[in-house]
């Protein structure tokens, strides 16, 4: 019923979220890998989740990071009539996500595209702008235009037959761009709130997973100097690890229920 589409950078944040999804996901599905980078102790462990029969293939390998360009590979790979894109640092997810997605988009035929609302407190936006940039579009099924990208996407499969007109590249906003491409199609692409995950972002809950120093290079590597002093300047004000657990833990409890 759904193939997980998953770019692999972060194996901490990677090992997470594959538990949470094998977990979580009551129906069939797929989890599709292209692992970038080179760890042969992440390559060990993805065989092992296959080696204990779950459903989960590595569709590539490439030894320097290949960013986006790994999901139109990944996309074409996939088997089953919706196909998601994931950030590879979301590492929790809400239950019966494809099944609210296969009854929104049974409901709705005009919508392609739908993303998952994000964990927000004041350590985090999970990079969704505030609610008041979207649009209602049915409070009943929670779903609301406005900006989007592919944190945590799920597409209609025909409608994948938008990549075709991009040129893969390591950087680029593949969700946004996927969902200005329906646009021009008469399709639509909206965010649920009946979908909901944690997408770590921002200083504080980065530094609890030990991946501040690294996020703050891939922020200097893109030029996105805003974030690399954001993420610096963090580092003298951050919470206590006992505060950050806590609310890790209350996160994960919370996204145990259906939101």
């Amino acid at each position: 019923m759904i193939s997980y589409c998953l770019a692999c950078l972060r194996p901490r944040y990677d090992r997470a979220l594959i538990a949470e999804l094998i977990r979580k996901t009551s129906v069939p599905y797929e989890i599709l890998v292209w692992v970038n980078l080179e760890d042969p102790g992440f390559v060990q462990f993805l065989d092992r989740v296959v080696a204990a029969g779950h459903p989960l293939r590595i569709v590539g390998t490439t030894p320097g990071n290949i960013g986006m360009a790994a999901f139109m590979h990944l996309f074409e790979a996939s088997r089953f009539e919706m196909v998601a894109q994931m950030d590879d640092d979301v590492i929790c997810v809400s239950p019966r996500i494809a099944e609210t997605a296969a009854e929104v988009f049974a409901r709705f035929p005009n919508v392609g595209m739908l993303v998952a609302d994000v964990w927000q407190d004041e350590y985090t936006s999970g990079a969704r702008p505030p609610m008041n940039c979207y649009r209602p579009v049915s409070a009943e099924y929670g779903l609301y235009d406005g900006p989007i990208d592919g944190w945590f996407a799920i597409y209609r499969r025909s409608c994948l037959q938008v990549c075709r007109q991009f040129r893969p590249q390591r950087y680029m906003y593949l969700g946004g761009q996927i969902k200005a491409a329906l646009s021009h199609a008469g399709m639509q692409g909206l965010l649920c709130t009946r979908m909901k995950v944690f997408h770590v972002v921002g200083p504080q809950y980065v530094s609890y997973f030990d991946m501040l120093d690294f996020e703050i290079d891939k922020y200097r590597n893109v030029g996105r100097t805003d974030m690399v002093k954001w993420y610096s300047d963090a580092r003298s004000r951050l919470p206590t690890r006992e505060e950050m657990e806590r609310r890790v833990k209350g996160i994960e409890s919370s996204l145990s229920r259906v939101p």
